[in-house]
């Protein structure tokens, strides 16, 4: 999959695209359904996806929301759909167009677009004027077909961002992960951390938190953590770590259950949160701490991941 950082950069289709349009934090259910439309259709066009660096959000001087995913996590899951090709445009060069603009200067000039796909609740345009009825008024003026796909449901609930948010700020990491369609996950360079899980003989890899990431709920979780291909089952904090000494930022902590030994600082780690399992506590002792984290691990260890 390609991946062009600004529509000045992008370099039009000799046959044209099939544009899909949102921020698609998450890459959820209900996106993929929009997403999934794009890349079914038949023809030789190339489907695109256009979202933006940074949430629309910040540009607009609104409350900015806690991320499911960073640009990077974002790429690879519409990687692993199918896409062709995602543009992380700058929501500022655009924002002062008016609905017209957007359709003929980004839709029509610039993308070359013959069909486009978005949600129930797009909106587009200076201040967000445009919706799709809009839009589907307007393409239809320039030629370009529209496709709206109506919301997700999930056990009755509308699939969304905001929920998926809250239920993994909650704990309920099943249900985050049920409405997502895959495991929520950490990633990053793994840091060396302060060495407190090896010297209670429970070594442990740690990987930041990245800025503006919905935290999960503090507490244990059963994990799955993949490094350099390989998969390994874990048993993840997530936390201040009160007993030690609290931490400023939250920390992703994780026990690997299945690990020979090695070294692996500064490789890269995507941990997925499976199951929440206790939530974070201080304990009286480091011996008390270290019975907890045994019996985390041989919970974990049991349960059928």
């Amino acid at each position: 999959m390609k991946i062009t950082d600004s529509l000045e950069e992008y370099i039009p289709k000799k046959n044209g695209t099939r544009v899909a349009l949102g921020f698609f934090d998450g890459v959820h259910r209900g996106h993929r359904a929009v997403i999934s439309s794009c890349i079914a259709e038949k023809g030789s066009s190339t489907c695109v996806v256009l979202t933006f660096r940074e949430s629309p959000a910040k540009a607009l001087g609104r409350p900015i929301p806690t991320l499911l995913s960073t640009n990077e996590r974002k790429a690879e899951l519409l990687a692993q759909i199918g896409v062709d090709e995602v543009i992380f445009a700058d929501f500022n060069t655009v924002k002062e167009l008016s609905p017209q603009a957007f359709v003929t200067e980004i839709l029509r000039d610039k993308l070359h677009a013959k069909k486009v796909y978005c949600g129930f609740n797009y909106h587009f345009g200076q201040g967000g004027a445009g919706d799709t009825a809009l839009l589907t008024k307007l393409c239809e003026e320039q030629g370009i077909a529209v496709e709206v796909k109506e919301p997700v449901f999930c056990d009755g609930e509308q699939i969304s961002s905001s929920l998926i948010r809250r239920c993994i700020a909650d704990g309920r990491i099943e249900k985050a992960n049920n409405l997502l369609g895959y495991p929520y996950a950490i990633e990053g360079a793994i840091d060396s951390g302060n060495h407190i899980g090896s010297a209670m003989g429970f070594p442990t890899v740690n990987i930041p938190i990245g800025e503006g990431l919905t935290v999960p709920r503090y507490g244990v979780y059963a994990s799955a953590i993949t490094i350099d291909g390989r998969r390994y089952r874990g048993a993840t904090n997530i936390g201040v770590h009160p007993t030690v000494g609290a931490h400023d930022v939250p920390l992703c902590e994780t026990f690997l259950l299945d690990f020979g030994g090695g070294d692996l600082y500064g490789k890269k780690a995507t941990c997925e949160l499976t199951a929440f399992v206790r939530e974070e506590k201080r304990f009286a002792s480091m011996d008390e701490l270290s019975a907890q984290i045994k019996k985390d691990c041989e919970t974990i260890y049991n349960m059928s991941l």
